[in-house]
């Protein structure tokens, strides 16, 4: 009986132990980034798992955001990608044949997009968020 009981205490240790590392983990990552290949495109990762991806076409006038959420899962980045609730800001000098065109082009890549991102969290401090997916690891640059 004393076996089970303190192999309980340790488990609900345990438990506690990686959830308490995981919320530690989630405010260390919240803040916004920028993609270091594409200025303008940033990440922002906000309370309560509230996530948006947010691209700036400076030549065409236009700021693109796509809402989601986001957790951590162990040592893993959960992004799901809301894209039926993309919205679009266009400058005056867009006409509205080119909103229309860039609307049906991105809701078209969307559907070629996984909902669901994982990355391995590769590192994360004050200055920036290192991801790793397919062998390759992204450092973004936190700006908020």
């Amino acid at each position: 009986m004393k076996k089970i009981r303190f192999m309980a205490v340790m488990a609900t240790a345990f438990s506690l132990a990686i959830s308490s590392c995981q919320k530690s983990m989630e405010s260390q990552i919240m803040g916004k980034y920028e993609h270091p290949d594409l200025p303008g495109q940033t990440f922002e990762f906000g309370e309560n798992g509230k996530y948006t991806n947010m691209a700036k076409a400076g030549a065409l006038d236009c700021t693109v955001r796509c809402p989601g959420t986001w957790t951590v899962d162990g040592d893993s980045l959960i992004i799901l990608q809301d894209a039926e609730k993309t919205t679009y800001e266009f400058g005056d000098s867009v006409t509205d044949e080119i909103k229309e065109f860039v609307k049906k082009m991105l809701t078209e890549a969307a559907k070629n997009e996984p909902e669901r991102l994982a990355f391995k969290i590769a590192g994360v401090d004050s200055t920036a968020l290192s991801l790793g997916a397919n062998d390759k690891i992204m450092t973004y640059k936190r700006i908020e």
